[in-house]
């Protein structure tokens, strides 16, 4: 196993599917002159309360104009307990105005508290960038005709690439997939945790391409507990080549390695094409954008950063990927399916609901990014100890 540091360079969401309600499941409040976010531990509520005030605080939750702070208040015998004493972690709050109404969705933590980034994650973003790269190399007909899965050879709404992956990485027919043929459990990765409080809350926003001039689209705001930028942390990979020759020189029936999975070295710099690839196009595609709109420059100027980091990277032990929340459609499929002849024609309908009504705009037409024009997802991953 080799050891790869990871270091976040923009905050990063990897969620838990809980969405926390202000003033019930979490309460803001300010310290040493922050503000900042306690996400409510019940275990400690009742610790302070008592049972038998169990009643009365199952009733505050479900009166809206009740909140956690003032029934601690009510409650408790010490009228002076501070939001911390019952908070299960404190985050740093990146956003202004908090709103009665507003719902946080939670990043995921393990059993110590820790919030961490999974190895899945990590494999599935890698995954992405190495089926975008062998899709290049092939007939664009070709790949059309084994993403058609449905019936009358109509595209179903698992059209983003199960077959196209099963032919690279692993068995050729869909019904008679098994994970055991899939070259990809030979990539071999632990999670990656980070230090508490290294947690922060920020506020999305959209970049949205409307008849409107201005860009900035405020109307479905979302907050989220993310890992802060330059947090750093490590975690184990490894390319097992003997297990897959082991296995393979046993009868099962397995698919070559593609060349970047030779090792670290190549798989590395294939990712940071990759990204480099889709960050240049983003960019240019957005500068044009903003020739008639206003509002995609913080944008772009994340864009760069990132760009900047990239072409820093040393070759082969460095690289950037972008994974979790906000990585957006053309990061999250690698993008490649866009070079598709019928690509408008038949996956766009299927990929954006409701299609009829924007099908004058160019998909995928929006972009989520935070209040400050930052954007999400980016790490850095370099090669520690081989």
């Amino acid at each position: 196993m080799s050891q790869i540091k990871i270091e976040t360079l923009t905050p990063v969401h990897i969620g838990n599917g809980n969405f926390l309600r202000n003033k019930a499941d979490f309460t803001v409040f300010r310290e040493d002159g922050n503000s900042v976010i306690g996400i409510v531990d019940p275990r400690k509520i009742l610790n302070i309360i008592g049972e038998e005030h169990l009643e009365d605080w199952i009733l505050s939750i479900e009166n809206p104009e009740d909140d956690i702070r003032s029934f601690i208040r009510r409650n408790s015998i010490d009228k002076t307990v501070m939001p911390r004493t019952y908070s299960r972690r404190v985050i740093m709050n990146f956003t202004e105005n908090i709103r009665d109404a507003d719902t946080l969705k939670e990043c995921i933590h393990d059993g110590r508290g820790l919030p961490y980034i999974p190895g899945s994650s990590i494999k599935g973003a890698i995954r992405t960038a190495i089926v975008s790269s062998l899709a290049k190399g092939k007939d664009s007909a070709d790949l059309e005709r084994r993403i058609k899965r449905g019936k009358n050879g109509q595209i179903d709404k698992r059209f983003a690439a199960q077959q196209i992956e099963n032919d690279f990485f692993g068995n050729q027919q869909i019904e008679k997939d098994d994970p055991k043929k899939d070259i990809f459990r030979f990539l071999q990765m632990g999670d990656a945790y980070f230090e508490k409080e290294t947690e922060i809350v920020t506020r999305m926003v959209n970049l949205n391409i409307t008849s409107r001039k201005k860009l900035v689209d405020t109307s479905k705001p979302q907050l989220i507990e993310a890992i802060g930028a330059d947090s750093k942390s490590a975690f184990q990979m490894k390319i097992a080549k003997d297990y897959y020759q082991w296995v393979k020189e046993n009868g099962w029936p397995l698919k070559d390695f593609p060349e970047s999975m030779d090792a670290l070295s190549s798989l590395f710099q294939l990712i940071n094409a990759h990204t480099n690839e889709l960050i240049l196009d983003e960019i240019k595609y957005w500068k044009t954008v903003n020739e008639d709109h206003e509002g995609a420059d913080d944008y772009i100027d994340s864009l760069r950063m990132i760009l900047g980091n990239i072409k820093k990277c040393q070759q082969g032990k460095e690289c950037v990927l972008r994974i979790g929340h906000g990585s957006g459609w053309r990061f999250i499929t690698g993008a490649w399916s866009e070079r598709l002849d019928k690509f408008e024609e038949e996956i766009v309908p299927v990929a954006r609901p409701n299609n009829y009504r924007y099908q004058e705009y160019v998909f995928p037409k929006s972009r989520r990014l935070d209040e400050d024009g930052d954007i999400l997802g980016f790490v850095k991953l370099s090669i520690d100890k081989e």
